[in-house]
C-alpha cells in the first residue's frame, strides 16, 4: 500500500501532485483496458508477434488519444490540486491572523514568498527558454555570435539572481521557523533548555553508542540538552555516510570507477543517563532496521519483544540482567508510540537511544502550510516526551522547576 501511495504521490511535499498522477493513472488505465479488451486476443493467438503489432497498433492509434487525454488530466490534476493547495494556504492564514502574534505573521509571509519563488523559478526558466527559441535565430542573424551569446548571459544572470534570491528567502524562513515555532515549542514543556540548530552531538558519543556500522562521514545538527520530568537528556539529528567504489562502464563501454556515498543511518541519537545493575555492553536492534542479525538469537521472557527485536550482549545472563520485564515492556511501548525502528545500547552507565525516523524540527517544502507545519512539530515533541516517559530508567528521579510550580 505505501509504495502505491508514492507511486500517486501522496509522500510529495507538493500537495497537488498526488491529484496529477492520480488523474494520470486513470487516463492511462481507461485507455490501457479499453485497447487491450479488444486486441488481447491477437497477443495471445499470435505470441510475440502479435505483441509487437498491437504494440504498433497502440502507438499509431492510440497515441494521440492518449496524449490529449493526458493533457487534458494534467489540466483538471493541476486545477483541483492548485484549488485544494489554494483554499488551505488561506486557511493557514487565517488561523496565523488569529494567533495576534506579528512574529507568526511574518514567518508567514515569509513562508507564502518562499514558496511563491519557488514557483516562479521554473516558470521564469521555461519563459526565457521559449524566448531564446523564438528570438536567438534573429538576434544571430543581426548581431551574429555576440547576440547569441549576449542573449545566452543575461537569461543565465536572470536566472542566477532569481536562484539567489529564491535561496535567501528560503534560509531566512528556515532560520526563523527554528527560532519562533521548534524552540518556542520546546521551552513551553522542557526545564534547562539547550537548542543549538547549527550544532551536534560530539562524535565520540557517536562511536560510543556502538550502535551503527561502519561510516566515514559525520553530519548532524538540532543538538537539544534539557530536563523531563527530573530526566536529563541530550540529542541531535545524525546523518552517518559510508564511502564506497564502485564500478561502471562510460559511454564508450570502458570500465571505470567512481567513489560514491550511501548513507547507513539518518535518524536522531538521544542519550540518558542509566545506571544499570550489569556493566555488561547490551544492544537492542530493531528486526525491521535492516542492521545485522545475530547468529544466536538471545531469548527474552517476553515473546512479543523477541518479535520485533533481537539482542546482542556477551551472554544470556548478561543481556537479562539488564533487560527485566518492565524494561521490555517499556521499549516495546516507545516503539509502538514510535511508530519508526528503534536501536538501544546500555554502556558505561549511560543508554544510547537511535530513532530511525524524520526530521520534524526542520521546515517542510512544497505547499506544506504553517499551521501543519506547527502541529507536526508539536507532534514529533509529544512523540519524544512520551518516550522519555515510556523508557524506564533506573535513577533516582529529583524534582524539577517546573514541576514544583504545578505542584504549587
Amino acid at each position: 500500500m505505501n509504495w502505491i501511495k508514492k507511486i500517486l504521490g501522496f509522500n510529495s511535499p507538493h500537495s497537488w501532485v498526488k491529484w496529477l498522477r492520480m488523474a494520470f493513472a486513470a487516463v492511462a488505465l481507461i485507455i490501457a483496458t479499453a485497447f487491450w479488451g479488444n486486441f488481447a486476443s491477437m497477443v495471445m493467438e499470435d505470441g510475440i508477434i502479435g505483441l509487437i503489432f498491437a504494440l504498433i497498433l497502440f502507438i499509431v492509434a492510440f497515441g494521440p488519444i492518449l496524449a490529449i487525454m493526458l493533457g487534458v488530466a494534467s489540466l483538471i490534476g493541476l486545477l483541483v490540486g492548485g484549488m485544494l493547495s489554494s483554499v488551505k494556504q488561506r486557511q493557514s492564514f487565517r488561523e496565523t491572523i488569529a494567533t495576534g502574534s506579528p512574529q507568526l505573521l511574518e514567518l508567514e509571509k515569509l513562508r507564502l514568498k518562499s514558496q511563491a519563488l519557488d514557483l516562479l523559478f521554473p516558470i521564469t526558466a521555461i519563459i526565457l527558454f521559449s524566448l531564446g527559441f523564438v528570438f536567438l535565430e534573429d538576434l544571430y542573424g543581426d548581431f551574429g555570435e555576440a547576440g547569441f551569446y549576449g542573449f545566452m548571459l543575461l537569461a543565465g544572470l536572470v536566472l542566477l539572481g532569481f536562484w539567489l534570491a529564491k535561496t535567501s528567502v528560503k534560509l531566512r524562513y528556515k532560520r526563523m521557523f527554528k527560532e519562533l515555532i521548534v524552540t518556542g515549542e520546546l521551552e513551553s514543556v522542557l526545564d534547562n533548555l539547550d537548542f543549538q540548530p547549527e550544532a551536534k552531538l560530539d562524535e565520540a558519543l557517536v562511536k560510543a553508542a556502538a550502535l551503527f556500522p561502519h561510516y566515514d562521514i559525520y553530519y548532524g545538527n538540532d543538538y537539544l540538552a534539557a530536563d523531563y520530568h527530573g530526566r536529563h537528556f541530550i540529542q541531535s539529528d545524525i546523518h552517518l555516510q559510508e564511502e564506497r567504489e564502485e564500478t561502471y562502464r562510460d559511454d564508450d563501454g570502458e570500465l571505470q570507477t567512481r567513489t560514491v556515498y550511501v548513507s547507513v543511518f539518518r535518524g536522531r541519537l538521544v542519550i540518558f543517563d542509566y545506571d544499570a545493575i550489569s556493566n555488561e555492553p547490551v544492544t537492542v536492534y530493531d528486526r525491521h532496521g535492516g542492521r545485522m542479525k545475530s547468529t544466536e538469537a538471545i531469548q527474552t521472557e517476553l515473546d512479543a519483544f523477541n518479535r520485533r527485536f533481537y539482542v546482542s550482549a556477551p551472554s544470556p545472563t548478561a543481556a537479562l540482567r539488564i533487560l527485566t520485564p518492565p524494561v521490555l515492556e517499556s521499549i516495546l511501548l516507545a516503539s509502538d508510540k514510535l511508530g519508526c525502528p528503534l536501536y538501544l545500547s546500555f554502556r558505561e552507565d549511560k543508554l544510547y537511544v537511535a530513532l530511525n525516523c524524520g526530521d520534524a524540527f526542520e521546515a517542510a517544502g512544497g505547499d506544506a502550510t504553517l499551521s501543519e507545519q506547527r502541529r507536526r512539530v508539536t507532534g514529533d515533541i509529544k512523540a519524544m516526551l512520551d518516550f522519555v516517559d515510556t523508557i524506564y530508567l533506573k535513577t533516582q528521579p529529583h524534582v524539577s522547576k517546573k514541576d514544583e510550580e504545578d505542584g504549587q
